[in-house]
């Protein structure tokens, strides 16, 4: 794996941790086209980020929440799901939200103002982006492998493309931009 797709990874996931809002999944779903281990590689290095969002939402709550009600996707429901999620557990609330299309920034933020210390909240946060992570690599690098002989590498990127533009569509249309 050359060192630069676990840079782009790393930088990715933890832009998406912050304010960005597309999924480090776009990246992983395109590098396990041609290779899952670099893909899975990728994802391990796309779970970094958080501890951002967590400290300023600690020491700034109120500025750090309206800064992140800007961010395409988050709304104040968003604030009540993940508190709503916590509410099993940091490690399960933050799992379920991984798979539920709440952005992981607001599980940073919330946990920055409910008393979870820092350390807690970077040790469980890669283990629990990481299943997501992982699974997403996974299919499309089985789904490339169903398609090996019908469509050419760059054929199946526009098809990855296309399919997380009409993810975003849909994402959008239901959480508002």
């Amino acid at each position: 794996m050359r060192p630069g797709s676990r840079t782009l990874a790393a930088l990715w996931g933890f832009a998406e941790a912050t304010l960005f809002f597309v999924v480090p999944d776009v990246l992983l779903t395109s590098l396990a086209l041609t290779s899952l281990k670099r893909a899975l590689l990728a994802a391990l290095a796309a779970t970094v980020g958080g501890a951002l969002i967590w400290t300023c939402a600690h020491y700034a709550p109120q500025a750090s929440r309206s800064v992140l009600l800007h961010v395409p996707g988050i709304s104040e429901n968003t604030f009540a799901t993940v508190r709503l999620y916590l509410e099993s557990g940091l490690f399960q609330g933050m799992l379920h939200g991984a798979f539920s299309g709440v952005p992981y920034k607001i599980f940073a933020a919330e946990t920055g103002t409910n008393g979870t210390g820092l350390g807690l909240f970077a040790l469980l946060s890669p283990i629990a982006r990481l299943p997501r992570f992982a699974m997403m690599a996974v299919i499309a690098w089985g789904l490339s492998r169903l398609l090996a002989d019908r469509l050419s590498r760059s054929a199946k990127l526009a098809l990855v493309l296309v399919l997380w533009g009409v993810f975003y569509v849909f994402y959008f249309s239901m959480t508002g931009w």
